[in-house]
């Protein structure tokens, strides 16, 4: 009787005689601590994953592995300490794709050496997933259109992942990086997505280069060290949340292009450890305070019958705001002062009982945040004038920017004053007039010098915008 040949044979050294097929036929061998894997000129499609206890290294889609359909590495071993990672070597990989548009599928397997991704020319694609890197592992691809992904996978040393020119996609996700983390996509339109790792070494840097690139980053945890992610030159987009990841660590966000535009909503308990630079927000109003201009209150900081005002914002979504607009003018006068001085201020909201007149809502202690804008506040004559309580008066619309979170639900407080107000010329921040039966339902409070507690104003809401 003729017995069936078993094409599973054990991958030790040396390799048979190469049998070019459709899809390419790659090299397999095992030298010292080493798997090392070369692919052909063809578009080759591997997977490297556990069998019984074992790493088999599988041709699929016709690529066969020494001519065979797939090869066990024999010195290999199975792992039953873990629910991820099913097969172990206590070496590491040494692969080069070479040319074509290949695959490589990477599953479920520990490494205890470092291991080297190599890709090639063409479009390739590396899935890296549920395994484990006890060492360095370097994962790069050359020119083509590439795409990697890391997922479920840690990294105990350091994990550099790299692509070149082409328009890239490369993620990392529900992953853990135990040292330095280097992830960089080169010139081209690439995509680059964080979401839910444990960023745990020092330094994690994330960098794109050349090219109108997409970054999305979710809920990270950030241990002590930082993780910094710039985009190169290019209009790129940053979008997603750090809103219920553990952040111990600076989490940096910059842009360096000429148009960046950056939409991440962040938790108010980790906003102190995040910092977004050189971006265009998505500058979409976010809270708008009052519709028309019917009269102003005086806000300015000059004695003991000034007074200021704060009127309250609440919104439905936490929104991190990038710039607030206000309209103004001046007392006896229909030209701005030389060189403003605005102060503006953001209070937390809280209850406050008068004897008097019962309990309302009003800012509570001292400001939350404190923006001294100074004389750099953007102003623009709107050729439009006011004459309530006195002369006519030119009105100005002021714009600046600032960088705060506004929590969903909590009610914060938000005042303006010009501390370059003069006796002859005081800043008058503008109002609509609102219902006296709504006065304590959206109008602002004021505060003067002598008075320990604002005051509700039953009259009026003053104009602010918020551009989120």
């Amino acid at each position: 009787m003729k017995r069936k040949r078993n094409e599973k044979r054990s991958l030790s050294y040396g390799t048979l005689e190469p049998k070019r097929m459709l899809a390419g036929n790659v090299l397999a061998n095992v030298q010292g601590e080493h798997i090392f894997i070369r692919g052909d000129q063809l578009d080759n499609q591997i997977r490297i994953v556990n069998s019984d206890g074992q790493i088999r290294i599988q041709g699929i889609s016709g690529t066969t592995i020494n001519g065979l359909g797939s090869v066990i590495v024999e010195n290999s071993s199975g792992v039953a300490d873990s629910d991820r990672v099913e097969s172990e070597f206590d070496g590491g990989l040494r692969i080069h794709l070479g040319p074509g548009d290949d695959f490589l599928e990477v599953d479920g397997i520990r490494l205890r050496s470092q291991s080297n991704i190599y890709g090639g020319t063409g479009d390739d694609q590396i899935d890296i997933l549920n395994t484990e890197f006890i060492d360095t592992a370097i994962v790069q691809t050359f020119t083509g259109d590439d795409r990697v992904r890391f997922n479920n996978t840690h990294v105990t040393d350091t994990l550099f992942a790299l692509t070149l020119d082409g328009d890239d996609s490369l993620t990392l996700e529900n992953s853990r990086t135990s040292g330095s983390a280097i992830l960089a996509t080169g010139n081209g339109d690439d995509s680059l997505i964080l979401d839910s790792n444990q960023h745990l070494g020092s330094p994690q840097l994330a960098l794109t280069q050349d090219g109108d690139d997409t970054v999305e980053i979710l809920n990270p945890e950030v241990g002590t060290g930082s993780l910094e992610i710039y985009t190169g030159n290019g209009d790129d987009e940053v979008s997603g949340e750090l809103i219920e990841g553990a952040i111990g660590g600076n989490v940096i966000i910059a842009g360096q292009g000429d148009i960046d535009t950056a939409e991440v909503s962040i938790a108010s308990e980790v906003a102190s450890f995040v910092s977004l630079r050189g971006f265009e927000f998505n500058n979409e109003v976010a809270h708008q305070n009052a519709n028309r201009v019917d009269y102003g209150f005086a806000t300015f900081d000059r004695g003991a019958d000034s007074f200021f005002v704060a009127d309250f914002v609440e919104l439905e979504t936490t929104t991190r705001i990038s710039s607030i607009e206000w309209l103004g003018s001046y007392e006896n006068s229909d030209v701005p002062l030389d060189g403003d001085s605005f102060v503006i201020e953001i209070f937390e909201g809280g209850l406050i009982t008068d004897n008097s007149i019962g309990t309302y809502q009003a800012p509570i202690g001292d400001p939350l945040l404190t923006f001294e804008i100074g004389d750099n506040a953007n102003r623009v004559d709107t050729q439009e004038t006011w004459s309530h309580f006195g002369p006519t008066r030119r009105i100005f619309s002021y714009s600046a920017d600032v960088d705060f979170t506004l929590t969903q639900g909590n009610q914060y407080w938000i005042s303006i004053y010009s501390r370059a107000a003069q006796s002859q010329d005081d800043f008058y921040i503008l109002a609509e007039d609102v219902p006296v039966e709504d006065g304590l339902n959206g109008a602002a409070n004021v505060k003067w010098p002598d008075i320990p507690d604002w005051f509700p104003n039953t009259s009026a809401k003053t104009h602010f915008t918020l551009r989120s």
